[in-house]
């Protein structure tokens, strides 16, 4: 169970349009079913049968002065009847535990309250001081702690060990740098840090559950943001290189797939050893004229490279991302859908449509939306792709439409639809990924679920 969520405070780190996605999509001769011609590929089995506990709970309803969870019916996400939890304020932190019997819900005023998702209701809370907004990533390292990123400052990063059973803060600690990207271990996480305010060498900072960190210099691997001095309105404001990183699922060994070329960085978890790959890519030529991205409106102009990585299985690991130019306007070029096998560092290209790809129920979802790309800068979806289980040829959904954002509960899949040219939401589906069938339609937005993320 899983659930790929778009916040605003993560605008600079993840490639984002409108929602959460962007990508997919060259600027040539882009047809409507074209992710339909992707290469096929094996999904491995996830390690355990998928199961879910509990009833499926959402935010029904949020507001500048209120936020409203509700259970829902996981066929159509209505609201069912009975009890729901009003909370004031806005909580842009859901950490939801494994189990889903509980989450933690960060607030604005920095306090975490715990909540029973079971009955809808409020456990205590814990005092942290960490705005929910400044939350930049969280993991379950136990039935009852959680790790907490605090990115609210500039140039300084503070891990907390949050024991939610007592409500209290076990322990802090502090680093310089910013966080760029995470992974989680089974007993922490792994973060990939870069310089404040430059592009530099990247450290990567292993948290374990009770906050001690371990920090080990990535010499190869060059990451991070610098605000470009351009008197030019119209050209890019800030540049950025941003890695992928992902662990393998007993948490040996942690990957960092560069961005825009370089070797990959193969860290061994108990040691802190590592080993650069060189992995003789070769970039289309328009990857190879992508240099600046434009992201939403409220974000700054930013170019450059940015990169995600999932294990995939069997040795194997998933990189999507994207590049971009902005050459008179601004176009997103995608990186697409590449697997790199780890037994002989060979890159295969799967599908150029796609920025991003998630792994649910024995299946890889892989979609995006290329922006800028089409005649007179015209956004142009691409729909999802589904791969697996196994090796079962590719199903293709929703055509030409922008897929902006998924959550994923046991087998159901809720798909955010919308216009890729005018951004407005049109509606979102639900689709069984047992069969790939699409179970309905209903317009508006997709609740907030809140359901246990890897």
């Amino acid at each position: 169970m899983e659930v790929m969520k778009m916040r605003w405070w993560r605008l600079l780190t993840v490639p984002v349009a409108l929602m959460f996605v962007v990508g997919g999509g060259c600027a040539v001769r882009g047809s409507h079913d074209a992710s339909t011609r992707s290469t096929a590929l094996v999904v491995p089995p996830p390690p355990s049968p998928t199961r879910v506990g509990g009833p499926l709970v959402g935010v029904v309803s949020s507001d500048n002065l209120a936020t409203e969870l509700a259970r829902l019916d996981p066929r159509t996400l209505r609201p069912l009847a009975g009890g729901r939890l009003r909370l004031a304020g806005t909580w842009p932190m859901l950490a939801v535990a494994p189990d889903r019997s509980s989450a933690v819900l960060g607030s604005e005023a920095g306090d975490l309250t715990v909540v029973d998702l079971m009955h809808l209701r409020r456990l205590g809370a814990v005092r942290t001081g960490v705005p929910g907004g400044a939350a930049f990533s969280w993991g379950w390292v136990g039935p009852s702690r959680l790790l907490l990123i605090n990115a609210s400052q500039e140039a300084v990063t503070e891990v907390l060990a949050v024991d939610v059973g007592a409500r209290r803060v076990v322990h802090r600690q502090r680093f310089d740098g910013v966080v760029q990207g995470s992974t989680r271990l089974p007993s922490g996480l792994a973060l990939l840090v870069t310089p404040a305010n430059e592009i530099g060498r990247a450290q990567l900072v292993v948290a374990d559950a009770n906050a001690r960190l371990r920090r080990l210099a990535l010499t190869e691997i060059n990451a991070g943001f610098r605000q470009l001095d351009d008197g030019d309105e119209s050209g890019p404001q800030m540049e950025q290189v941003v890695p992928g990183i992902t662990a393998d699922p007993a948490g040996r060994r942690v990957y960092v797939v560069p961005g825009g070329g370089g070797p990959l960085a193969e860290v061994d978890v108990a040691s802190l050893k590592v080993t650069y790959h060189r992995l003789g890519r070769s970039a289309s030529p328009l990857q190879r004229l992508a240099r600046w991205w434009a992201p939403p409106a409220e974000a700054k102009i930013i170019s450059g490279p940015s990169r995600n990585a999932l294990w995939l299985g069997d040795g194997r690991l998933a990189v999507t991302g994207f590049d971009g130019s902005a050459k008179g306007h601004h176009m997103e070029i995608p990186s697409g859908l590449e697997l790199i096998d780890t037994s002989d560092w060979t890159v295969r290209q799967v599908d150029r449509h796609s920025s991003s790809a998630m792994l649910a129920a024995g299946r890889l979802l892989a979609f995006g939306t290329a922006f800028g790309t089409g005649q007179d800068g015209a956004n142009q979806g691409y729909g999802l792709t589904l791969y697996g289980p196994g090796d079962r040829r590719p199903v293709h959904r929703f055509g030409a439409k922008q897929v902006s954002w998924i959550q994923v509960n046991g087998d159901l899949a809720y798909v955010q639809l919308m216009d890729a040219n005018l951004g407005n939401v049109e509606d979102y589906a639900v689709v069984d990924l047992r069969s790939g069938r699409v179970l309905g339609e209903r317009t508006g937005t997709v609740p907030e679920l809140l359901v246990p993320s890897r």
